[in-house]
């Protein structure tokens, strides 16, 4: 009876016994991201074994910036759509766990310009943004009166504009009330928001309330 219990114990001693892979247990971070911005995530993981762990990031669009180990820094593309964040946890052994965040990129929305003042009789009022490709310059304006116009220029025709000579405007509206407006960027460069009253023999108030819309 002795000798059977011997074997027994050999046989199981001699069985290497199975290895436990990592387990991870969540993937934090934003799942709505603004275009053009970035975000941090988190992967919380642990070894049943107790071995050191090792993380490796991926997505499928935008890239990866600064990577703690556990935690990486994602930056968003510049349009907006669907991204995918992924993680592999390894350990000691080659054993690894995977898991990923699906994530929205939103249209990047901000404010551009809110004003209310008069612009006087024969003069205009102007601002200049830097515009990329693909977004949407866009909002309401209004005036009670007169022949004030609203302009929106690209560089090379307000310096024309400016200078007495025929230029072409993206928009040209004269609201004598509230009236909504929208214009698309094609390409990169310089625009210009005019406030015209150079027509006008009295000073005339004006508001504009403008945003820009991102791809």
């Amino acid at each position: 009876m002795r000798a059977a219990v011997v074997v027994l114990s050999l046989l199981v001693a001699g069985c290497p016994q199975r290895k436990e892979a990592p387990v991870i247990s969540s993937l934090d971070g934003s799942r709505s991201v603004e275009a053009g911005d970035s975000a941090d995530y988190t992967c919380e993981a642990s070894d049943p074994e107790l071995k050191q762990l090792s993380y490796a990031w991926s997505n499928d669009c935008g890239r990866l910036g600064w990577s703690w180990g556990d935690s990486v820094r994602w930056f968003a593309p510049e349009s907006s759509g669907d991204a995918v964040i992924r993680v592999t946890v390894s350990d000691e052994d080659g054993l690894t766990a995977e898991d990923s965040l699906a994530v929205t990129i939103r249209a990047e929305t901000a404010g551009v310009l809110f004003w209310d003042a008069a612009v006087k009789a024969g003069d205009f009022q102007s601002w200049s943004y830097t515009m990329r490709a693909g977004y949407v310059l866009y909002g309401n304006c209004g005036s009670e009166e007169g022949e004030i116009y609203l302009k929106v220029m690209d560089d090379t025709n307000f310096a024309k504009w400016v200078a007495g000579q025929p230029s072409v405007a993206m928009i040209q509206q004269r609201p004598h009330e509230v009236s909504a407006f929208s214009v698309p960027i094609a390409a990169l460069g310089l625009y210009h928001l005019i406030m015209d009253n150079t027509r006008g023999t009295e000073d005339n108030s004006y508001w504009l309330n403008i945003w820009k819309a991102g791809p």
